[in-house]
């Protein structure tokens, strides 16, 4: 791990979270508090937004984008160390899993990969209970801390990145005993979109073509309650290097002509579901106007609007 010298505002937030005292709040409470702090200098201070926007062209500019590196790094490595100390002298406590969970986030910022697997390992062979509260705020925060379901989605990812698509599906599937914990089906939605590319993207990388698209041609078009954008992009680059974009273009526009529709009792109601073939691969046309329509002709003009308008028929044509 870099280290690096203490600057001003750090040693001031220190000094004031110094400032507990030890009798009334245990020494890993302080630790968690200091790492805390000195961690949200990094929101309070905006440094990846000024980051970004530097201008790198010039001398100057370049020695500012530096300035900013090196402070950023020394704020979190700074924020390491605290949370370190909790896993390394305080094995016991009850912020030891959220310390785990920290270190393996601030690892992940400074691209220490190993260490960040490191923890992430760690938290999947702890006692964590995914239903501990998280602590985290805002309106849509997640009460639950998901300590190993999004532990294993994080290693499933970055064995993908590594193309170590057999560790990386030993990982995925271990998430599977790990189901997200949430209060809000937005949230399920995106999880199942994600899901469904990181088994795209293995099956892909193993060879199995059939598999992957299995996975991934099912959530093409948006359903509205999670963005697919990330699946689209990824679908859209695969196929364009196995098929001719008009090929595909061409299949789809049929698939559009060759609808149809099954229907089941779903709590004691009829629910109707519209489907197109494509690349062999049955895909739902997620609208829920089209359970409820009747009319032929309405029915093939908002299965239209909805494949023709989508995100990924428009990124198929270019």
């Amino acid at each position: 791990m870099k280290k690096y010298y203490l600057f001003p505002l750090i040693v001031s937030v220190l000094a004031s979270c110094s400032s507990l005292k030890t009798e009334e709040v245990n020494k890993d409470v302080i630790l968690f508090n200091k790492g805390i702090a000195v961690f949200e200098i990094l929101e309070e201070g905006s440094f990846d937004y000024e980051i970004a926007r530097v201008d790198t062209t010039s001398v100057a500019g370049k020695m500012k984008f530096q300035v900013l590196y090196d402070t950023r790094e020394n704020i979190l490595d700074s924020a390491l160390e605290y949370f370190e100390e909790i896993i390394k002298e305080y094995p016991k406590s009850n912020l030891y899993h959220k310390s785990l969970y920290n270190s393996a986030k601030i690892s992940s910022l400074l691209e220490y990969e190993n260490d960040e697997i490191k923890y992430l390992k760690m938290i999947l062979k702890s006692d964590a209970n995914d239903k501990e509260k998280s602590g985290r705020s805002g309106l849509m925060a997640n009460p639950y801390a998901n300590f190993k379901n999004e532990a294993s989605n994080r290693l499933t990812g970055i064995y993908i990145q590594k193309k170590d698509f057999k560790t990386a599906l030993k990982y995925k599937k271990i998430n599977e005993k790990y189901p997200l914990k949430h209060f809000c089906g937005n949230a399920y939605a995106e999880d199942e979109i994600r899901t469904a590319q990181l088994y795209g993207e293995i099956y892909i990388g193993l060879g199995d073509t059939k598999k992957g698209l299995s996975y991934l041609l099912p959530q093409v078009f948006n359903n509205s309650l999670g963005s697919n954008s990330d699946i689209v992009d990824f679908t859209i680059k695969f196929l364009k290097t196995k098929y001719e974009k008009g090929k595909l273009v061409d299949e789809l526009n049929n698939s559009i002509k060759n609808y149809y529709s099954r229907t089941e009792k779903r709590n004691d109601d009829e629910w109707t579901d519209y489907y197109i073939k494509f690349l062999d691969e049955e895909i739902i046309v997620p609208h829920w106007g089209l359970s409820f329509e009747t009319d032929q002709k309405k029915i093939e003009s908002l299965l239209k609007k909805v494949i023709l308008n989508s995100e990924f028929y428009k990124k198929l044509k270019q």
